[in-house]
């Protein structure tokens, strides 16, 4: 007989990153309400890029059917504690808080449908016996 783990969520993979749908319990650990009109722990930035390629030059871009449907935040400083069970949240993650479906799009991948919902974006590391390093697109 098979048993299921009801803290087991769906996530989603598109290249070097990993978006992890958050709870709102979860958006309330990590904190990124505004608060004076500033983000404490995260910084709000001006472009839809979740990140670009070193090697390639590619980028994946998150493309909305209309404009102010997605919202991307970095974090504020060099590194603040992740979730339970995960490593922290490095400078190069991302948080991606979406008002309605939205697509994220690279060349070199199949283009990625995210539903409503808030996302912490993890770029993927390897890790060797010195240190961890992020994975180059």
């Amino acid at each position: 007989m098979t048993t299921q783990n009801n803290n087991l969520r769906k996530a989603y993979r598109q290249g070097e990153l990993l978006f992890v749908p958050l709870s709102d319990e979860e958006m309330a650990k990590i904190d990124p309400q505004p608060s004076d009109k500033s983000y404490p722990y995260w910084k709000q930035l001006q472009t839809n890029v979740l990140r670009e390629g070193e090697a390639t030059g590619h980028k994946h871009e998150v493309m909305e059917e209309s404009a102010g449907t997605a919202t991307l935040l970095a974090p504020g400083g060099q590194f603040m504690d992740g979730l339970q069970d995960m490593a922290e949240i490095g400078t190069e993650d991302r948080l991606l808080k979406t008002l309605g479906p939205v697509e994220v799009v690279h060349s070199e991948h199949r283009p990625l449908a995210l539903p409503r919902g808030n996302f912490l974006v993890i770029v993927q590391r390897e890790y060797d016996e010195v240190k961890a390093r992020r994975i180059l697109d």
